[in-house]
């Protein structure tokens, strides 16, 4: 099992999906995409699942 794999096998599935949206709205690559995510988490001091809510539900975008 590669690091890519444990990372994907330890997010649930909002975050899973949340990473798609971003790689979705950004063009980027799904690894880019969660390291986005995370940095915008750590940033704002929210959990990385709540982010993951947000932005399943549109609250947040990320913004080429």
């Amino acid at each position: 099992m590669n690091d890519e794999t444990a990372d994907r096998g330890a997010l649930s599935d909002h975050v899973l999906q949340a990473q798609g949206m971003v790689a979705a709205q950004l063009g980027c690559s799904m690894e880019e995409a969660l390291g986005r995510l995370r940095v915008r988490a750590d940033a704002t001091g929210q959990p990385l699942d709540e982010l993951a809510l947000d932005v399943l539900d549109g609250i947040v975008r990320f913004d080429p």
